[in-house]
């Protein structure tokens, strides 16, 4: 008989995200002490005030109920109100700034609502293995389990997604016609570099590409870049190779 922790997944904030809090909460502490020891109090309340909303956020984002649950008959999420939602009943989902977003009804026919976790620019790991699971993947696992046929299809899945990140790397050519599109999709966002938050962005996707396995092609400089570069690193020789014969000369 399987335990039941072993059919489900927890997506915990990760261990990069808390040791983010950590650094910035002993930095916005130590820069309030010392602008109070120089100037006085009001200084420093500013960063005292700062203070408790990080630690207050951080709290928050990285405590046990803001843990985004996948099982075979449900996913359970959300910020402060947690929303638990069978896979039949639930609807689009979708990636934020910041967040993991659901559409879900309570019944048949019932009014929709929106749920909505913080997921960050760190992304989340499993808890039972700490593997880091970016929101484009944690994306890919709930759509698959919503759309699959039956709670033992969903059960199959989640003991599968459950396993360690891949550790031999697959060149694109190599993927599956599915996985190749989508994986070209992600490729021409990463390079595309035009969307507001391009650097968080390019960081989730490289995440993505990590825990999947994939390889991202290294871009070839054009030809007329490559003599573009070896002009210029002449240019840079002959110019120091004069100026040490200058000097030379003067001596």
């Amino acid at each position: 008989m399987r335990k039941p922790d072993a059919e489900q997944i927890v997506l915990q904030a990760s261990g990069s995200k808390k040791i983010w809090l950590v650094c910035a909460s002993v930095l916005i502490l130590v820069l309030g002490v010392l602008l109070t020891l120089a100037n006085g109090i009001q200084s420093g309340a500013y960063c005292f005030f700062t203070l408790i909303f990080v630690i207050i956020g951080g709290l928050v984002d990285t405590s046990k109920g803001s843990n985004i649950v996948l099982t075979g008959k449900s996913i359970c999420g959300g910020k402060i109100f947690r929303k638990s939602t069978d896979w039949d009943r639930l609807g689009k989902v979708w990636m934020a700034q910041y967040d993991l977003v659901w559409k879900g009804r309570n019944a048949k026919g019932g009014k929709p609502y929106t749920c909505k976790t913080a997921y960050g620019q760190f992304g989340r790991e499993c808890r039972h293995n700490n593997r880091h699971v970016s929101i484009d993947l944690a994306l890919e696992w709930i759509e698959a389990l919503r759309d699959a046929g039956s709670e033992g299809e969903r059960r199959e899945l989640i003991r599968k997604f459950r396993e360690a990140t891949p550790r031999t790397v697959r060149s694109i050519a190599s993927l599956a016609p599915d996985e190749r599109a989508k994986a070209e999709k992600l490729l021409k966002e990463l390079h595309g570099g035009s969307s507001q938050n391009w650097r968080e962005r390019k960081m989730e996707i490289r995440q993505y590409f990590a825990s999947k396995g994939w390889a991202i092609p290294q871009n070839e400089p054009s030809p007329a870049k490559r003599v573009f570069g070896c002009a210029i690193l002449i240019g840079v020789l002959v110019f120091w190779v004069f100026f040490f014969a200058l000097m030379c000369s003067r001596i």
